[in-house]
């Protein structure tokens, strides 16, 4: 899992004082209610200390911004945006300018689906909106009381139609219409709870089967293809640890 976005802006906050929560199942959106740069510099003025985000979203109204992705926790550690879930949420702050009721800007709404699509890679979640409070997917803050126990309506009921409508729909369409995205700089494939799933890990499963292997092809990256991984790793003199990463895919399809 890449734990900094790699076409955002890296900023952190300062050293790093949140707790560990390992891999992230959910994808939590929010409205700033005002601008990225205003938000970032109440974010810093407390550092990891106090409330922040993992990402930010500038919208046409921060000028130049509009649509730049700013990081600044990474996705495996906590982010104090989303009171019970901060233990499993990758939170984005998303901007409106201090106008309430405003849909996304297109380059603001471009920038979500994207990071939608590079959240989904990374963790293996569907891109869906989440069921309940523990589920896996995407949410958004106002959704359940234990994320929201203030009241906001966030992201407000325009967001929310242009999210469910719009946005996560798109992201599950670019997720499927990718037919080869198992390129070595996506990300390492590794075995995490829960396990990675993605159509590259069905593109390592079909390679690793005309290797010998005898794996069902279900895109799900478990102890099974892990085993099998090791196996090639090992017979081609590769470092048998079971991470699928640059060498193992280089050596897979050449």
């Amino acid at each position: 899992m890449q734990l900094w976005c790699p076409f955002a802006d890296k900023r952190p906050l300062g050293p790093q004082t949140e707790q560990k929560i390992g891999m992230p199942r959910v994808f939590i959106v929010h409205t700033m209610a005002g601008y990225l740069a205003g938000t970032e510099s109440m974010f810093r003025k407390n550092g990891y200390s106090g409330t922040e985000s993992h990402f930010g979203i500038g919208g046409s109204w921060d000028g130049s911004r509009d649509g730049q992705i700013w990081q600044w926790q990474d996705l495996s550690h906590s982010a104090d945006a989303q009171f019970d879930a901060n233990s499993f949420a990758t939170s984005v702050e998303t901007s409106d300018g201090a106008k309430h009721g405003v849909r996304w800007s297109d380059k603001q709404a471009e920038s979500l689906i994207k990071l939608g699509v590079w959240w989904c890679q990374q963790t293996g979640h569907p891109a869906e909106l989440v069921k309940k409070a523990s589920g896996s997917g995407f949410g958004y803050h106002a959704q359940f009381r234990a994320w929201n126990r203030n009241g906001h309506d966030c992201p407000g009921s325009v967001r929310l139609k242009q999210y469910t409508k719009e946005i996560i729909p798109e992201i599950a369409h670019r997720l499927g219409s990718v037919e080869t995205p198992a390129d070595p700089a996506n990300r390492i494939l590794t075995l995490t709870s829960p396990a990675m799933r993605g159509h590259d890990v069905e593109r390592l499963q079909a390679l690793l089967n005309k290797s010998g292997a005898n794996l069902e092809i279900d895109g799900v990256y478990g102890k099974e293809t892990v085993a099998a991984v090791k196996v090639y790793q090992k017979a081609h003199n590769l470092t048998v640890d079971g991470e699928v990463g640059p060498e193992t895919w280089k050596s897979l399809t050449a």
